[in-house]
């Protein structure tokens, strides 16, 4: 055996020499590894900024007589308009409801001039597409083409710069027209961008307990997957069928509002996309059914709202909804349907949640500047409307929603 060879000419290695080496040859090894890892990955910038907070009630402007004429009520909430679906026969052609074109709708409800009165009164509207009655407008279209031309129509004809997606039975469980949608929907960002502006999207989805179904998750997926920039998923949480075991409609609905933001996590995550500063929060909504809702005993009440309100504040949501604005007042002593389209069933005053939901939510629902007052097709300036929406024809039903 022999000894170890002696060091060259200048004395021994330092510790701190052999410190220096071993971290150059540490940052060499991560650089190979981690910097192509990282240049490779699918990944929004982080901490990238949310989108505004805002409330906004839908009103379903085809049901019979309603109790008030929202559109041409004082206040500065976004109202969500509801809902164009196709038309009769399941064409690809928008209308409200089924009931009327928009054309007809311009006439029969004065629907145009009521928009534009809401916008000079400084509160932007949203158009809802889908709902529970009558074909989606994706289900309908047979092309792409096509649907882009029906949504374009009611973007043109209304000038609205946010749209709402609300996805249900059975259009929620068509693949192929979600992936029809999807990309629909990215192409008219993309044409809205080249003209200088943005369109604002949210996907509005049925959560229970448990959160989003797997029809529900997958509908996020193929819109992101198709570059979609979605400003948020909106839970409808009502008319679960999980018993309440003695709890608050708003403790059920923070407990499906948190597996909804769980699942938002792991999708984005999954997708390599980055949330927001506030994490999936702030892509996130919630829309109660005020008052009594379908499913016996469950009900909505004021105070429901409140504690949902804290709550959104506190997590802070980026939306806030109710269905619907044609139901935010107390029933007359003759109307007995537990779930009536035109009043809540409980003790409260005129426009009252509306008031406890909408608290701390001011802002618009898209970050694009809100139109001026347009709408009107004869190009004249747009008069108050004073009138009720005329009734539509006796021929044709109307349709109430069932959430």
């Amino acid at each position: 055996m022999t000894g170890p060879s002696a060091p060259p000419s200048g004395g021994r290695l330092s510790a701190w020499r052999v410190l220096v080496g071993v971290l150059v040859a540490l940052t060499v090894v991560a650089g190979i590894v981690v910097v192509p890892w990282f240049l490779l990955r699918d990944e929004a910038a982080p901490g990238a900024a949310p989108g505004p907070r805002w409330f906004g009630g839908y009103y379903d402007i085809t049901a019979t007589d309603p109790p008030k004429d929202v559109l041409s009520g004082s206040g500065s909430d976004a109202v969500v308009l509801a809902f164009v679906t196709a038309g009769p026969g399941d064409t690809c052609r928008p209308t409200w409801g089924g009931v009327y074109s928009l054309a007809e709708a311009g006439d029969a409800l004065d629907l145009d001039r009521r928009i534009a009165q809401k916008r000079q009164d400084g509160a932007p509207v949203t158009v809802s597409f889908g709902g529970t009655r009558g074909a989606e407008l994706a289900t309908a279209c047979a092309s792409i083409g096509d649907l882009m031309n029906a949504y374009a129509a009611v973007l043109e004809r209304y000038t609205v710069t946010a749209i709402d997606l609300d996805l249900e039975h059975p259009a929620l469980s068509d693949v192929v027209a979600g992936d029809r949608r999807a990309e629909a929907v990215a192409r008219l960002q993309e044409r809205q961008r080249a003209k200088g502006s943005e369109l604002s999207v949210w996907l509005t989805l049925p959560a229970g307990q448990d959160g989003l179904g797997t029809d529900g998750l997958r509908s996020i997926r193929q819109l992101l997957q198709a570059g979609v920039q979605l400003s948020g998923v909106n839970a409808m949480t009502m008319d679960d069928s999980a018993p309440l075991a003695g709890r608050s409609m708003a403790a059920a609905t923070i407990t499906a509002l948190t597996a909804v933001h769980d699942q938002l996590g792991r999708l984005y995550d999954d997708l390599h996309l980055a949330l927001p500063a506030g994490g999936a929060w702030a892509v996130m909504g919630a829309t109660p059914m005020i008052g009594r809702n379908d499913v016996h005993d469950e009900v909505f009440a004021l105070d429901d709202a409140a504690t949902l309100n804290a709550f959104a504040q506190k997590q802070r949501l980026a939306r806030l909804s109710m269905w619907s604005l044609n139901r935010d007042r107390a029933c007359d002593a003759d109307q007995q349907d537990p779930a009536s389209a035109s009043c809540s069933g409980v003790a409260q005053g005129d426009s009252a949640f509306a008031a406890v939901l909408g608290r701390g939510f001011a802002v618009a629902p898209t970050t694009a500047a809100e139109p001026g007052p347009t709408a009107s097709t004869s190009g004249s300036a747009a008069a108050p409307y004073t009138g009720s929406p005329a009734p539509p024809p006796a021929s044709t039903p109307t349709p109430t929603r069932d959430p």
